[in-house]
């Protein structure tokens, strides 16, 4: 399967000038194509339900319908990326809830758009590398290993790669969407798993999961301060409701 040369955006947003800067933005991306900009989320449902639309990006308030409360239910296979972009602050939560990729506050400045692109182009590539590893009827490639191996390392599949991934050398684990990042003192890998299926996994006794974004290496904990953690020379967080988990271990009452 060759590389996909583009990636196809639409926009959504009730507000004529807002699509027009981002359908400017989006020309000036040369893995962006703008398939097409629509002002409401109804406008957009033949568009998206073909299957090809890789990136939405869309507002959250809008007269017939909210940004939020259509992707809360577009059911598409292999759906797109989610952009929200608008001008309240009080919806982020709810973005990332529905696994919005990204959360782009009006008005938005070019480098603030090219920062989201990075990301989203990233996470789109490896999308098109998984699906070149997968095997006829949609399973993975991978590599047969005995239950005595697995006990020490895990295999991430990687850009094209497929990396033997020691427990000893993850510093910590960061979510996004369907993916997570290694992360290790000198490289990231980037593989399709989910937290969730990671933390039963991970053996509990040298991981845990201290965030919904992050699972950490507990002998790789420097400091804890605050709802900051330190690993490794990285500060990541951790959330109320596993704080008081993390102080017990590191009390010996776990």
């Amino acid at each position: 399967m060759a590389a996909k040369e583009k990636f196809n955006c639409i926009v959504i947003d009730d507000e004529y000038l807002a699509r027009k800067l981002l359908a400017d933005y989006i020309s000036k991306i040369p893995q962006f194509n703008l398939v097409d900009s629509f002002d409401s989320p109804m406008a957009a449902i033949n568009a998206i339900s073909n299957g090809e639309v890789d990136v939405i990006f869309t507002d959250i308030e809008m007269p017939d319908m909210s940004g939020m409360d259509f992707i809360k239910n577009l059911t598409v296979p292999q759906g797109p990326l989610i952009v929200f972009v608008t001008a309240y602050p009080q919806y982020a939560v709810q973005g990332f809830e529905v696994n919005a990729v990204e959360y782009l506050l009006k008005p938005v400045s070019f480098p603030r758009f090219v920062k989201a692109v990075n990301k989203i182009i990233t996470i789109l590539n490896y999308k098109e590398k998984f699906k070149e590893m997968e095997l006829p009827g949609g399973k993975p490639k991978v590599p047969e290993v005995s239950a005595e191996d697995t006990k020490n390392f895990i295999i991430v599949k990687s850009d094209r790669r497929m990396v033997k991934l020691l427990y000893d050398d993850i510093l910590y684990i960061e979510g996004a969407l369907e993916y997570v990042t290694f992360h290790t003192q000198t490289a990231k890998y980037m593989g399709l798993f989910s937290l969730r299926k990671l933390e039963q996994e991970l053996p509990s006794e040298r991981f845990m999961r201290i965030h919904k974004s992050y699972i950490v290496a507990l002998d790789k904990i420097k400091e804890i301060n605050g709802n900051l953690v330190k690993v490794g020379e990285h500060t990541i967080s951790v959330s109320k409701t596993m704080k008081p988990k993390l102080l017990s271990y590191f009390a010996g009452k776990k």
